[in-house]
């Protein structure tokens, strides 16, 4: 049966018992921060899980996951890859043990018609209603109980949790680790773990005890890719019609033969799964970086290249494989085969970069090995492997050649610290840690908030719940014993049952405001919004008041913060499309902040906006301002988002009837005569004209491929403006100064008036900007010149103090060379030290510049004097010794500097350095 056949006759046999199919939502999950990735199929159904949503009562999947928690096992074992379908059944509080156990075997035996001699069942030790569940159907093979760390789900050290059983396949005897104890549940390649039953009815507490939960509820899970391991007869997923054409690509362009060779097999593995995993990420818009999601896309591509590498190949390859990818995904997933040139473009400019990288590695490790170590050590090994890329299997390899061991141990255990980092920053396959919320909204399934803060700025609601930001105070003696409480000043954060304010979200920042008593008295300073869980908005205050829940508040949006921020929303729509209609349409945003004094847009782009490309964004925002086109927010089906072709924002979750805001000119009719039209859930000016003007003030790099754009817009332009204005006349004083400072320095070393003075400089208080941005452009192309002139005189007279001032010495057979000056700048005493090297052929120089303050000196050897054994960096270090300063350098050149000091006593201490040699 191929694998879209198995997909589709898993849904319908879900489908024929009452389950909702619901299509895989993206990697990316939709509007929960809590995750970096969809990492199992019960991701897109949590809040029903929780409680928090309601009207399906049992669902049924094929979701698009990813993991990265056990990346370094891809490709040496059976069970692991990073992409992967998950095939899953749910119910929330509907059916539960006996369904879920009797048409998972009745799909496995009499659907995919798999021999039940090789399926073994498992349960939970303690879980005896499991086990006779299993026994009516009558498994050839008993069930096994295994124990907590297998088969028992906890979402944390408390909260909802239960038993699992579990589905075994078994691959056969060849295959076993041929311990006594291999059994289902081994961690070898014979019993392969094909379906996971989880039960979740318990709600567990903080002493361990294990209290029944209301809500009973079924989460399963089985992967495609080992059902169509054991449907297809196969021995690993690579051999199934998921992977092998990828695999056979990649044979074929590495010219690698993986049946005689097991490490050209392991790494055509690796190199099949990560590439897959690369292409499903970069056609949702991740971009290769060194943070969160463009991190672990930047790791799949590295690794796959660095494995291609291990098979010789110099040459970027990955584009190659790019084909195969669509050829599987492309039929169930449409929107991953039309996003083919965003994939190909991404994997070819990670390549090409990292192939830069890994040619640094090599001559790393060339350098190295010339200096003819006995071994390589482990660390150093780990570095080549984490900072260049550079596989530890060439880096054997290479060192194998030139007969230098490597400390494998060490290697091992530098990349088990950096793993331990690693998965102490992650939870499961990305999860970011928000426990807190996670438990309190288990704990309080009624607990959510509702957003009304597009029309009015101004609510009566209640407090839901309080969270303190410290350790609570001793209640009062009428306090409410265990209820959370904010006290005058302290800080924490507040839910309200209803808010006007608008949480941080679609890249702009939370409202800020107060909450109000019935007369309009401030009971909190509402700093920062935001949005931690999809149906929790939670508001960071400073208590004025005793804040408690239940508490009656006013919720006051500070319309003035809000006004501000959008104008820059808007700002950031407009400049968004104006971006894809002069660079193209492949252009994506990447990122966004929108604040009520600028905003800032990063979008994909391969390369440094011309000035010209900037000035036509530009003007394409400004006229669409003046054009003062309505902004109109709509509420429309999800279905129309493909054909009205709205664009979306990666990561966010627009619900059922997503919010559309669509900007187009008065009396518009067709779809496609709008300027812009996005699914967004921010706030919105009404119309184009209010923000008056548009200005982009900077264009950069973020990341390669991605391009940042800082903009001002509306009211804040004009504050920008007033603060560019001030800067300008600060310079303006600033550069007089100097100017003035110049002229006084020249003046005192010739003893003669300067005639090159501006006839005329504007007052920088109250001049026209044009005529301060003239005279400051004069200013200090003048400057310019007087310091080239100043340099010059500086030299000369330090010239002829030096020729006055120098003194021979003969210490033992060496000449010292001594010259001191008052405040001469380093390089002048390089410079002059290097002439009186020359002049005395062979000796030592010392030459010195003090400011009464501090020292600065400089100690030069000639090379035959190097070679008799004189070292000028250690003469230096001698002397900052002395002095309490620093020094270093080479031995046949050295400075330093520290605190001014005797110089007879330095003179003496150099000599004494040079006797002690001789």
């Amino acid at each position: 049966m191929p694998a879209n056949a198995l997909r589709e006759a898993f849904l319908k046999f879900f489908d024929r018992r009452g389950h909702l199919v619901c299509a895989s939502t993206p990697i990316v999950p939709q509007g929960d921060p809590t995750l970096l990735f969809t990492s199992a199929g019960m991701v897109p159904f949590k809040a029903y899980f929780l409680g928090i949503k309601s009207g399906i009562s049992r669902a049924a999947s094929c979701q698009r996951c990813l993991r990265t928690t056990d990346i370094d096992r891809i490709g040496t074992t059976l069970r692991h890859l990073t992409f992967f379908e998950m095939l899953g059944n749910f119910s929330f509080g509907d059916y539960f043990k006996a369904d879920a156990i009797h048409w998972a075997w009745e799909f496995l035996i009499r659907e995919m018609k798999l021999d039940p001699k090789r399926l073994h069942p498992t349960v939970f030790r303690d879980d005896s209603e499991a086990m006779d569940l299993w026994k009516k159907e009558s498994p050839p093979n008993a069930p096994a109980r295994l124990d907590e760390d297998t088969n028992f789900w906890n979402m944390g050290p408390t909260g909802p949790c239960g038993p699992c059983s579990e589905i075994y396949y078994d691959l056969g005897e060849e295959l076993s680790c041929g311990k006594p104890g291999c059994e289902p549940g081994c961690d070898c390649d014979r019993y392969i773990e094909l379906w996971n039953l989880v039960f979740t009815q318990f709600d567990r507490q903080e002493d361990g005890s294990l209290k029944p939960l209301p809500q009973k509820n079924i989460d399963t899970g089985m992967g495609l890719e080992r059902l169509a391991l054991a449907a297809e007869g196969k021995r690993s997923p690579f051999e199934t019609a998921l992977l092998s054409p990828i695999m056979a690509a990649a044979r074929e362009v590495l010219r690698a033969s993986p049946q005689s060779d097991p490490e050209a097999r392991t790494a055509l593995r690796i190199i099949a799964d990560h590439v897959r995993s690369a292409a499903v990420l970069a056609a949702e818009g991740i971009i290769p970086s060194n943070v969160e999601r463009g991190y672990v896309l930047r790791r799949l591509i590295r690794r796959a290249v660095r494995y291609g590498r291990l098979l010789d190949r110099r040459e970027p390859f990955l584009r190659h494989l790019v084909a195969p990818v669509l050829e599987v995904l492309g039929k169930p997933y449409p929107d991953i085969a039309k996003s083919q040139d965003q994939i190909l473009q991404t994997l070819k400019a990670e390549e090409e970069r990292f192939l830069i990288t890994l040619g640094k590695g090599e001559r790393e490790l060339d350098e190295i090995l010339a200096k003819k170590p006995k071994a390589l050590s482990g660390e150093i090994a780990f570095k080549l492997y984490d900072t260049f890329g550079f596989p530890f299997e060439l880096t054997k390899e290479i060192c194998r050649d030139r007969g230098v061991p490597v400390d494998e141990a060490a290697f091992a255990a530098a990349q088990e610290r950096a793993t331990a980092i690693a998965r102490s920053g992650w939870q499961g396959s990305g999860e970011q840690a928000n426990v807190q919320y996670e438990k309190l909204s288990a704990a309080n399934p009624g607990l959510a908030s509702q957003f009304t803060g597009y029309q009015n700025l101004q609510i009566e609601t209640r407090i839901a719940c309080v969270i303190p930001y410290r350790p609570q105070d001793p209640l009062p003696h009428d306090a409410p014993a265990g209820i959370p409480q904010l006290y005058p000043g302290d800080e924490g954060e507040v839910i309200l049952q209803r808010t006007t304010f608008y949480p941080e979200g679609g890249g702009q920042v939370g409202d800020q405001g107060s909450l109000l008593d019935d007369l309009g008295n401030k009971v909190a300073e509402v700093h920062d919004t935001r949005r931690p869980l999809p149906h929790l908005i939670t508001h960071r205050v400073t208590a004025l008041r005793l804040l408690q829940p239940g508490m009656k508040v006013k919720a006051s949006v500070d319309p003035q913060h809000r006004q501000l921020s959008a104008y820059h929303h808007t700002a950031t729509h407009l400049l968004n499309e104006a971006l894809r209609r002069v660079l193209g349409p492949n252009v994506r945003q990447a990122g966004s902040w929108v604040a009520p004094d600028r905003l800032r847009f990063d979008f994909t782009f391969p390369r440094p906006m011309t000035e010209e490309e900037l000035k036509a964004v530009e003007s394409q925002v400004n006229g669409v301002i003046e054009a003062d086109m309505p902004v109109e927010p709509q509420e429309r089906a999800r279905t129309e988002i493909g054909a009205l072709k709205a664009v979306t924002l990666l990561g966010e979750d627009y619900g059922e009837t997503p919010r559309f805001v669509l900007i187009a000119p008065k009396g518009w009719r067709a779809p496609m005569d709008r300027f812009s039209l996005e699914l967004c859930g921010g706030t919105h000016v009404e119309n184009t004209g209010q923000i008056r003007r548009f200005k982009i003030v900077r264009e950069s790099s973020v990341a390669a491929g991605i391009r940042r754009i800082e903009a001002v817009a509306g009211p804040a332009l004009e504050e920008y403006r007033r603060s560019l204005e001030n800067k300008l006349r600060q310079e303006l004083e600033d550069s007089l100064a100097r100017y003035l400072q110049v002229v006084a320095q020249i003046m005192e070393i010739t003893r003669k008036p300067i005639r090159a003075i501006p006839q005329r400089v504007p007052d920088p208080a109250t001049a026209p900007i044009p005529d301060i941005q003239r005279a400051l452009s004069a200013l200090r192309e003048l400057e310019k010149m007087l310091r080239n002139e100043l340099s010059t005189l500086k030299k000369q007279a330090l010239t002829h103090q030096a020729q006055m001032g120098k003194v021979l010495l003969e210490v033992g057979d060496v000449r010292l060379c001594i010259q001191k000056f008052s405040q001469a700048e380093t390089a002048t005493l390089r410079s002059i030290a290097d002439e009186a090297k020359r002049e005395i052929g062979t000796g030592v120089v010392l030459v010195g510049s003090s400011d009464e303050k501090k020292l600065s000196f400089i100690v030069s050897v000639t090379q035959d004097l190097v070679g008799k054994g004189l070292h000028a960096g250690r003469i230096a270090q001698t002397v900052a010794g002395l002095t309490g300063g620093k020094a270093g350098g080479r031995p046949d050149f050295a400075q330093g500097g520290g605190p001014d000091y005797d110089w007879e006593k330095i003179v003496a201490t150099v000599s004494e350095s040079i006797r002690s040699r001789a």
